[in-house]
């Protein structure tokens, strides 16, 4: 009898050991879908610049930093790309930097009334409509919002390059 109860307590023990040990491993891996999850297709609020930081109606480049969590670490600060920022009043629009022909960093058209990929020629108009070149759409506009401390926010996302569609990546 005492020996079956041994036997039993010590099957006990490596079953609860085993389960300990792949629940350990497959922790990290189930911690980056649930990040991968939670960050994914939602809202993504980057702090910007003060509103008054923008000149009224030309564009302005800004870096989109934030710091960015995965399963296993947290890296402060991380710069995620670029927008243009519009300034009209009290209202701001902003546009990827990425053409969405093949991903070229879209600059100011020379006059600063829109703007133009130097890859291939596309050039967009002020509001960043597609005006010619190869690109398949016009460049990509992501929604703001201004802070009640006055810092404009981007919900900051990036979309396929090539396809006539937006397609959220990443």
């Amino acid at each position: 009898m005492a020996n079956t109860d041994r036997r039993r307590l010590l099957k006990v023990v490596l079953a609860s050991g085993a389960a300990a040990l792949c629940a350990s491993a497959l922790a990290p891996p189930i911690a980056y879908v649930v990040a991968k999850r939670a960050g994914g297709g939602g809202e993504k609020w980057v702090r910007t610049v003060r509103l008054d930081q923008l000149p009224e109606g030309g564009p302005r480049k800004v870096k989109i930093v934030s710091d960015v969590r995965d399963a296993w670490k947290l890296e402060k600060d991380s710069e995620l790309g670029a927008v243009w920022l519009i300034r009209t009043g009290d209202k701001v629009r902003a546009l990827s930097v990425v053409c969405p022909h093949l991903g070229c960093s879209v600059g100011v058209a020379e006059g600063g009334k829109g703007f133009t990929c130097p890859c291939h020629d596309s050039t967009f108009d002020a509001e960043g409509k597609r005006e010619n070149g190869p690109s398949p759409r016009d460049m990509d506009s992501l929604d703001t919002r201004i802070a009640a401390d006055g810092v404009v926010e981007v919900d900051f996302r990036r979309f396929l390059e090539g396809t006539p569609e937006r397609i959220e990546v990443g």
